[in-house]
Parts: C-alpha cells; structure tokens; sequence
C-alpha cells in the first residue's frame, strides 16, 4: 500500500485503535509504526505497510491482541517468524514451504499457536488455517539430559566452572584496585559485580536489572510493603539472624511482564564477602554519583543521598550519571522505588557480560580448544542445577536454587553421579605441563612474596601472581589446596608426595561421609598432585640422560 491506501484504511477503520501491553501502564497505537510496549522495548511495524490492506488489518489486530500477554522478547521473535511467514499465506504455498523446514517448524507452529489461540477476543483469519495444517503434527520434545550436557550451551564442566569462578574474583580485584572516576572504569565494576550476583543467587538478567538499593538489606532488617495496594513486595521467608555481617537481598519474579511487582517468597542471604564487596560498590556507585551531579550544580546532604540510591538501580545504565537536572527536586520526581528510569535493560546487561568474557578475559575451556570461555545465566543454571542434583538435595531444594517449580527440574533429577563426576585426566596432564614451561623458576625465586612453602618451611613451588592469592577461598589448605589452581607454579625438586599422601587420606576419610563437594574437590588435588609428580619425575629422567 502506498501513503494515500494506509490512510484511507486508517479512516475507515471502525475498530477498537488502542491496546494495552503486557507491562503495566505502556499503550500503543493500532496504526503506528512504532509500538512501545515496555521501558526502552519497543516493536517496529513499518515492515507491514507493503501489505494488502486485509493482510494488513487482520496482523496488525493479531499482533496486538497477542501483546497484552506475551513479554517484548517474545512477541518480537514471533513477529520476526510473522514476517517471514507472509510469503506464504495461502494454505498451498504455505504446506509446500512446510515440507521443507526442518528446525525452524517449531518457530512456526509457536508463532502461529500465539497469534491464533492465545487471546480469546481475536483470531486472526489469515493464519488460522495454516495452524489448522500442522497443529497435529508432532515435532517431538528435546531430550532435556542432552541440552544440559551440550558443550556450548550446557553446563559447565568443572574446570570450566573453577577457570570461571577465578577469572571472575581476579577481575573484580583488578576492577576494584583501579580508582573509579570515569564512567567506563564504573561500567567495568557495574558488569563484574552483576556477574557476582548473578553466581551468588542464580538468577537471570531480567530479574537482576529490576534491582534498586532497596531491595538490599542487612539480615535483621524486614523488607516492607511500599504502600502500592496491588504489589507483593514482601517476600514470605526472610533472614532475621547472623553473627557476622551479612546482607540480604530481595528480588522480583521475571516472568510475570511487570515490573518489581511480585516479590519472590524468599529473599537471598548473601556470603559476608559478597556482602562486603557490595558495600564498598555502593561507596563507589555514591561518589561517582555525587560527582556528576556537582556538574549540574545540585548538591545534596547525606540523608537526601541515601534516599536518592534507595531509589536508583544496583546496575545502572550508563545515562544515569550523564542526565542533567536543573533544579535537585527534578531529580528526585525522576525516580521512585517503581521507577524503571536509569535501569539498564536486560540485553544490554547480557551484551556487556558476554563482551566483557569474549574480549577482556581469556578463560580456557577444557572441551573447545580456540574458543575464550564465557559466562552465561543459562549455562550457570545448569551447572547448579546439575551440581545439586548430584549431591542428592531433596527436588524441593533443587528447584529452591533457581526459583522454579519441581516439574521445571525433572530432568536434572535424572542424572547419574558418574556424569557429573568425571574427571578429564588429559586436560589436567596438559595444564601442569604448561605452568612448567611458562615461567622461569628463578624469576619466580628472587622475591619471597611469590614462595609457597608448607608448615615446616619448606618451599614446593611459586605463585605466579601472589595478589590472586590474597582473596583465595580454597577447599583445601594451602600449599595442597594450590595444586589444581593455574597462579600455582610447583617446584620439580620438592616432596610432592607427602601431599599425596595427604590428599588421599582425607579423601578415603571423606568418602565415607563427608560431603559431595568435598570429596569431589580432594579428588581434583590427588589429580594434580600425582601428575605434578610424575611430570617432576619425568623432567628429572631427562636431565639426568642429557648429562651422560
């Protein structure tokens, strides 16, 4: 249709024009191109304009009756398939494309079950006989123990698992020593520490960016209801004790389309060190704020800055410290404990976590060679999941971890121990070969920060980076927890089989009734320890044949 054929439908249209989305309080235009649907979410329609103006009508109308229960992801993948499909709306043309899909059906017959039969005041005439052809059709279900295994989209192995959670803590030391005064520097910290959380309480992005400083409390304060009569804001089971200082932190289901307006029944109670990193990013997060609103001459006390974080998002987006306010009650009429102003949204949260492994870190994996390893929500719910599963915890807990029903984690329950517990001894044998050959030993010697030595002060090997030690929550005491660990460099002259012994002890003590974790983590030292000495004994062989 041209300019002249859109109007002249626009004017003889007599139905309803205005529609309501699923998020609270956004309404959209029947005729615009451009429907806002949620905060910084929006769908472009201008694709729709070189239609037939019945076409044009009955999609537009299915469309907008589908968004009043569909989220902004959703609805815009379906109306991507849309677009495709309107190359073959005829049932014929439409069965022969059919016949030539293969993964992309599911797609298709999603779309069209969305568009047709999801609302009850509206189905589109166009699509409901092409859904009428394939909505018996079984297109199978996927085996769920398989996508859990994958190795790119599964779980984490578990020295992908331990090389994540220690390129993770060595960058939030190196995010934190660095001094925040450009934005970029506070970006840095802002990723690292959603990744910390995220890790922390299992959560996925569009739930962590509906976070506000409210929504963190120290355990013995209660989270209340903030007077809005149609929210659920407290969460049923809080934390009331703790005998070290500990935070405890609310969040919102992200499923439901609104925001922050149903609190999960349980609050999270995070580690001390978690909560003591928070702390000192919430004075970061204070100084950088206050700084940039200096710029546009407002100042404020103490008490009104505190009032103002409360309101502002945990992470934010990066505008929040560029807007400007004439006058300080501007600002505060910009934002309230329901405001989505300054959140960052869940894709850009994605974006700069995955930017952040891809290009900053370089994380080995010990399944895809070539390839930087990079931390995924999905993926981290696996592993837990998994790991959970692994250690027998009741189906009641395993869903409790990530917030879900039982029926949602039935295939993790399925999964044998020797799936989850093998160990890639070659990964292992090639990771200690490498910390031989890539420092030098005498560099390492000159300063005695970098030594590793037992009880009785003998040296068995160098750290390679004594500052990643100084945070270093290993299961095992050094220096036999220091085996598996890649800052650990061993010496080839030192009595490594004490520590063998050491390992194996405990691990046959353990075994019997000991944890799950921790019998799986002093079967990683053993590992490592018996191929740190047979490496040892092997470069010895070939000195000793070299000097005949």
């Amino acid at each position: 249709m041209n300019s002249l054929e859109i109007q002249s439908v626009k004017n003889s249209y007599q139905g309803k024009r205005t529609f309501q989305s699923k998020t609270e309080g956004y309404e959209f235009d029947l005729f615009s191109d451009e429907w806002v649907i949620g905060y910084k979410k929006a769908l472009y329609l201008d694709w729709m304009n070189t239609l037939d103006s019945d076409v044009f009508i009955d999609l537009r109308l299915a469309i907008a009756h589908a968004a009043k229960h569909y989220a902004c992801g959703t609805l815009g993948g379906c109306v991507s398939t849309l677009k495709t499909l309107c190359q073959y709306l005829t049932p014929v043309t439409f069965e022969a494309w059919w016949l030539t899909l293969t993964s992309y059906k599911k797609a298709v017959k999603s779309t069209l079950l969305i568009f047709c039969k999801r609302s009850h005041e509206y189905h589109s005439f166009l699509l409901t006989p092409l859904y009428d052809i394939v909505k018996d059709e079984n297109l199978g279900s996927q085996d769920g123990s398989k996508s859990i295994f994958d190795e790119t989209t599964g779980a984490y192995s578990e020295i992908e698992r331990d090389n994540l959670l220690e390129a993770l803590r060595i960058e939030t030391l190196n995010a934190l020593d660095n001094e925040v005064t450009k934005y970029y520097v506070f970006t840095r910290l802002r990723n690292v520490l959603a990744c910390q959380i995220m890790v922390a309480i299992v959560r996925r992005p569009t739930q962590l960016v509906q976070l506000k400083w409210c929504d963190l409390l120290r355990v013995g304060q209660t989270f209340k209801s903030h007077k809005e009569s149609n929210r659920y804001w407290q969460p049923l089971t809080q934390h009331h004790f703790s005998d070290v200082e500990q935070l405890h932190l609310r969040t919102f289901k992200g499923k439901d389309g609104a925001f922050r307006f149903n609190a999960e029944s349980r609050s999270h109670r995070l580690e001390p060190n978690l909560s003591e990193l928070l702390l000192q990013y919430y004075r970061v997060y204070e100084t950088i704020l206050c700084a940039s609103l200096s710029q546009n001459n407002i100042t404020l006390s103490e008490n009104e800055t505190k009032e103002m974080i409360q309101r502002l998002p945990l992470f934010p987006d990066q505008n929040l410290f560029s807007a400007e306010f004439e006058i300080k009650e501007n600002l505060f009429r910009s934002v309230s404990d329901t405001s989505e102003a300054f959140h960052i949204s869940a894709d850009s949260l994605t974006h700069s976590i995955t930017y952040l492994f891809n290009k900053k870190l370089d994380i080995k994996s010990d399944r895809i060679a070539q390839k930087p390893l990079v931390f995924k929500n999905n993926r981290w719910r696996h592993t837990q999941l998994t790991l959970a599963a692994w250690m027998g915890l009741s189906p009641a807990q395993v869903a409790s971890i990530t917030g879900v029903t039982i029926d949602a984690i039935k295939s993790y329950l399925d999964l044998k121990a020797p799936e989850r517990v093998k160990i890639d001894e070659a990964f292992a044998g090639n990771s200690v070969i490498q910390r031989f050959d890539s420092v030098s030993s005498k560099k390492l010697q000159q300063h005695p920060d970098f030594k590793v030595k037992s009880p009785f002060d003998e040296e068995m090997g160098h750290k390679l980076n004594p500052a990643n030690c100084a945070s270093c929550q290993s299961k095992g005491a050094a220096p036999m927890g220091c085996y598996p660990c890649d800052n650990f460099r061993p010496l080839e002259t030192a009595n490594h089989q004490q520590y063998l012994d050491k390992a194996e002890r405990k691990l046959a003590i353990n075994s019997q009734s000991g944890h799950p974790a921790t019998v799986k983590r002093l079967q990683t030292i053993a590992l490592y320890i018996r191929i740190t000495i047979a490496m040892c004994e092997e470069r010895k062989t070939l000195k000793v044949e070299a000097q005949k």
